[in-house]
């Protein structure tokens, strides 16, 4: 940094080290005050204090006669009276300053679960990502060299340069498909950061620190966060950076702060602290981009040739680290240029001016500081479910799953319901650790937190894991209810026991007697949503459509009390009640969201000329492969039922075979042996469990004594699907059609009105590229060239002339409607 004074300006410096010091005195001393544990001082020394707008220090700080404080109207407490409260300090910070936080709520489907498969996955994710780095920098080189090469060279020089330039090629081809399969194995996904609280001297405080990695792999992390913020960005109706670049950034938004352990190439390992965008983050990334830098530069270091000051020589081996280093260049390199009279209008200064400082309230003491993640991730989910931002059905359906969540540890009944229902009674609830069961249950720890809840002798392997994990969502989305007692009165409420007021209070639905369809839709992709994230390619949410429906809701599903292997003992012995739970409860997850999945929507706009397999509703698939054990198909047999079974339980978890991707199995034979060669697909599957007709048994509801009316009569039987459509009633088909009518002439006006604007500009290109060629003196295009135009106008003008005969038809017709 040269040693003259920096040229002022709207762009702020980094705080001095005496006023960091009386901040985090003032910080410590209000959060002792209001009984919060505050944040660490390197935090405080190294990611605040540097991104402190001009001044604001002094501003937020009062001192006392016993010390410093926080001024009362620079801090206020969110989520007040609740173990989650957080004291937030109000605070304008330099526009460049932060970063988008990777735990997003709108982002959450596009992460794994952060399991050491999936780690050890991104590690080689990325070595292959520097093998196709250093092999594309040696193919330039190379080529480089033969451009190079005099034309009087020796032949035998020549063919060593080409030779060369050849296996370069060769190399960087095959790291680049070795880089495809390396994504291929993470289903295009990366696992999500293990967050938790920073501790000093075994006590946790107000911030947060990652797991050590690699420089690389915090790089890795970090740019596909920002990717996946982006592609969920593309729904705004307006853009965001020119928004900021015209009005500057008027909501505040919170921050928190989080050390980031990283391991250079030589081993040694430095802390890098930052600011996080727990909400606003896609004005994080805007602001960054406005201020040319990248997300993944400002956490590891940005090129000093990006940054590099006036008399300063340039170093492409120079990398700048520190935060307030970071932030005194670019104040430094914006408040020149716009000093200068003469700066450009669409200029980097000009542009970011708006956006010098930006409101902050950035997180610096916590009611509990070990769930200050869990905290921030609510405060995230609750700024998406109640914005005014479009949400992707997975996401929104995520964010109601965390917030379900949060909802049964609120009420303390989330260890009870998973000891009593999930473990059967085998553990007291006070066994359990309730915080790491709910974060391996959203997805922000491994689910090895589940082990807890194993039968006995189960092996802990990450199908039984995943497996354990769908009977917890399953049971906590529908939760069961107590049977009606026969003593009660009639039109007395139902009593619903503990756990279902908490879902209905989360999800906001309406009461027990009134649960509907748009009920179990809701809860059946919440349902969807949560089991599809063990997969590695979710399958949609309409894939589960019909598969829960009121009776789950209104009496909930309790699940078996038999482990996976027990189960599927039980229906190698023909237990036919076991196979319907093993296909309904355990299969279903991995028969919608299977790398082959064998259970497709039943939408038109899913249909398409790849479309594996019919069309079939989800429920006449499963129903099918349910009728299969008591009522076999030909070629179907008990053998082949539990061979598949077992497959598509370990289908996640196997890897690549002789002709086969991972994920993907050869399908068994009578005998229950793989046929090598025939693939278990959807079309194989649609084939051997054909659509069915057979009535759908009734499901199993709690006795309900008492119960009298239209709900307790016998309604004619369940519903059934049958192997052909109902043919249409005349009728019917005249109103539907004239329905249609209107829209469709509406559309082919519209059609019609767009065909002769396309006409006419090409009417416009052919005489403004005539004038063109009179102009420049150029020569006319060849004959042959003319000749195919006017063929090609011809086909237009032949495909217009069936307009007009057309249309006289429908106005004959039309005058007999």
């Amino acid at each position: 940094m040269s040693t003259r004074k920096p040229p002022g300006g709207p762009f702020p410096y980094p705080t001095t080290a005496e006023w960091a010091e009386h901040l985090y005195e003032a910080i410590t001393n209000t959060c002792t005050a209001e009984g919060f544990t505050p944040v660490p001082r390197q935090a405080v020394f190294e990611a605040l204090a540097p991104a402190l707008g001009q001044g604001e220090a002094k501003r937020v700080i009062e001192r006392r006669r016993d010390g410093r404080v926080l001024r009362a109207t620079a801090y206020h407490v969110e989520q007040r009276d609740t173990d989650g409260a957080l004291l937030v300090l109000k605070v304008d910070l330099h526009g460049a300053a932060t970063l988008p936080w990777v735990i997003n709520d709108r982002t959450r489907s596009a992460w794994l679960h952060p399991s050491a498969e999936n780690q050890e996955r991104l590690e080689d994710l990325v070595d292959r990502q520097r093998l196709v780095a250093a092999w594309t920098v040696g193919v330039e080189r190379t080529r480089a060299a033969r451009r190079a090469l005099a034309s009087t060279a020796a032949p035998a020089e020549k063919e060593a340069v080409v030779v060369a330039v050849k296996a370069a090629e060769d190399e960087l081809a095959r790291a680049q498909e070795e880089l495809k399969a390396c994504e291929r194995a993470l289903g295009g996904r990366r696992p999500l950061p293990v967050v938790r609280a920073v501790t000093e001297d075994g006590l946790p405080l107000a911030a947060l620190t990652t797991e050590p990695v690699s420089a690389e792999m915090a790089v890795e992390v970090q740019r596909y966060a920002v990717d996946v913020l982006r592609r969920r960005a593309r729904q705004r109706s307006y853009d965001l950076v020119e928004s900021l670049v015209q009005e500057g950034q008027r909501e505040s938004t919170v921050v928190v702060l989080q050390r980031t352990p990283v391991a250079d190439q030589d081993g040694a390992v430095r802390y890098v602290w930052r600011g996080q965008h727990a909400t606003g983050a896609n004005r994080a990334d805007a602001r960054l981009e406005t201020f040319g830098i990248s997300a993944q530069q400002s956490l590891t270091g940005v090129p000093q040739s990006v940054l590099r000051l006036p008399g300063e020589e340039e170093n492409r081996r120079l990398v700048v680290r520190g935060l307030g280093e970071i932030l005194r260049r670019i104040s430094a390199l914006f408040n020149a240029e716009y000093a200068d009279p003469g700066r450009d209008e669409e200029g980097r200064a000009q542009r970011a001016v708006r956006i010098a400082q930006v409101p902050s309230r950035v997180v610096i003491g916590a009611r509990r500081p070990e769930r200050l993640e869990e905290s921030l991730r609510q405060l995230n989910v609750h700024e998406h479910l109640r914005g005014q931002l479009d949400y992707e059905d997975m996401d929104r359906s995520l964010g109601l799953w965390s917030t379900l969540v949060k909802a049964y540890q609120a009420a303390g009944l989330l260890s009870d319901l998973l000891a009593q229902e999930v473990a059967q009674g085998r553990m007291a609830a006070g066994e359990l650790d309730e915080d790491a069961i709910a974060d391996a249950l959203v997805g922000a720890r491994a689910l090895d937190e589940l082990a807890v809840l194993l039968t006995p002798g189960d092996e802990v392997s990450a199908l039984t894991l995943r497996d354990l994990a769908i009977r917890c969502a399953t049971v906590m989305v529908f939760p069961p209810v107590p049977p009606r007692p026969d003593n009660l009165a009639p039109r007395t409420p139902m009593p619903t026991g503990r756990y279902w007021p908490v879902v209905r209070a989360a999800l906001q639905e309406a009461s027990w007697a009134q649960a509907n369809g748009s009920t179990a839709k809701r809860r059946t992709e919440i349902w969807a949503a949560v089991t599809a994230q063990h997969f590695l390619r979710p399958g949609p949410l309409a894939a589960a459509e019909r598969l829960f429906g009121k009776p789950e809701v209104q009496f909930g599903v309790r699940p078996d009390a038999r482990s996976l292997a027990s189960m599927l003992t039980a229906c190698r012995q023909g237990d036919a009640a076991a196979w319907e739970i093993l296909v309904r409860r355990h299969l279903l997850p991995g028969l919608i969201s299977g790398a082959e999945p064998f259970v497709a929507p039943n939408e038109g706009s899913f249909q398409s000329a790849d479309r594996k397999g019919v069309r079939r509703a989800p429920t006449n698939a499963v129903q099918a492969l349910v009728n299969a054990y008591s009522d076999p198909p030909e070629n179907v047999t008990r053998e082949l039922l539990l061979a598949f079974a077992e497959a598509v339980l370990r289908a996640p978890d196997s890897s690549a075979g002789d002709g086969l991707a991972p994920g993907t199995f050869w399908a068994p034979d009578a005998h229950g042996n793989p046929r090598e060669g025939v693939l278990a697909d959807k079309e194989w599957f649609d084939a051997l469990f054909p659509l069915t007709s057979v009535r759908k048994t009734k499901r199993p509801q709690p006795p309900s004594a008492g119960v009298i009316g239209a709900a307790g009569r016998d309604s004619g039987g369940a519903t059934v699907e049958l192997d052909e459509e109902v043919p249409e009633s005349p009728l019917a088909r005249m109103t539907r059609l004239r329905a249609e009518l209107a829209s469709l002439v509406a559309s082919s006006t519209v059609s019609a009105a767009a065909v002769a604007e396309e006409i006419s500009r090409l009417v416009e290109a052919v005489e403004g590229a005539v004038r063109a060629r009179e102009d420049a003196g150029a020569p006319e295009e060849p004959a042959e060239v003319q000749k195919l135009y006017v063929q090609e106008f011809g086909k237009i003008k032949t495909e217009a002339g069936r307009i007009g005969p057309l249309l006289d038809k429908a106005t004959l017709a039309v005058m007999s409607l």
